[in-house]
């Protein structure tokens, strides 16, 4: 039975990863909160900063106000930049360094990025292709078949480059934010450190992501091949 979890040559690929995951999760709670308790210099809400550099930076885009916590993103298909309520509201530090990062990916995508372009021409095969990927080398492994498996590999590895193209995204997109922040004075000099704190744990989370989409990718790659070697 092929059970990834239970290996332990699949723990030894992901774990720098997966405790990476951990030290990122934990620097985000602990830096957010810490910056949502302090109020931005410029007193204004997400809503506001949005609206600000939207007019200011000539941006066309509607926004949306979701409930869901850690809902904030911009969606280049039908222009939509979503806040969740809680950013949209509040006047703090954090809450301006994530609406800049948000948009900062709207800048990115009308000033006609090429990543962001092709990360957008990505999305509706890696919707399918993390779990077909698995089902299609597990049942390669099981019934003996190294080409199915194979097939598997290459479909987890549309997912693999998807995040190998959204590292880059985020951290250009929080450059961004930063020079936006600077540019609208949406924060006095002795704020900028704890917005760069935010923005740099959730740049950690993605590079703890592509780590371990890389790692598990280099798995499943071992065990086509051994499936390969089976069925010669």
């Amino acid at each position: 039975m092929f059970v990834p979890f239970l290996d332990p040559l699949y723990v030894i690929l992901i774990m720098p990863a997966v405790g990476l995951g951990i030290v990122a999760m934990f620097l985000l709670r602990i830096w957010t909160d810490e910056n949502r308790r302090r109020i931005a210099s410029s007193n204004m809400s997400g809503a506001e900063v949005a609206q600000k550099i939207a007019q200011g930076e000539g941006f066309s885009i509607r926004m949306a106000i979701t409930p869901h916590e850690l809902g904030d993103n911009y969606n280049p298909t039908d222009k939509t930049l979503t806040l969740s309520s809680a950013i949209a509201q509040e006047r703090s530090i954090t809450s301006v360094a994530i609406t800049a990062h948000e948009l900062g990916h709207v800048q990115q995508h009308q000033g006609g990025a090429l990543l962001m372009a092709i990360r957008s021409t990505m999305v509706p095969v890696v919707n399918i292709g993390s779990n077909l990927g698995i089902l299609l080398l597990m049942a390669g492994i099981i019934i003996g078949i190294s080409q199915l498996a194979w097939l598997g590999v290459i479909f987890f590895g549309l997912t693999t480059l998807f995040t190998l193209v959204t590292l880059p995204i985020e951290i250009d997109a929080s450059r961004r934010a930063m020079r936006l922040i600077n540019k609208y004075r949406l924060l006095d000099p002795t704020e900028l450190g704890g917005a760069r704190k935010v923005l740099m744990a959730a740049a950690l989370t993605y590079i703890a992501s592509t780590l371990q989409s890389l790692g598990q990718l280099a798995y499943f790659a071992m065990q086509a091949s051994g499936a390969g070697r089976r069925d010669s």
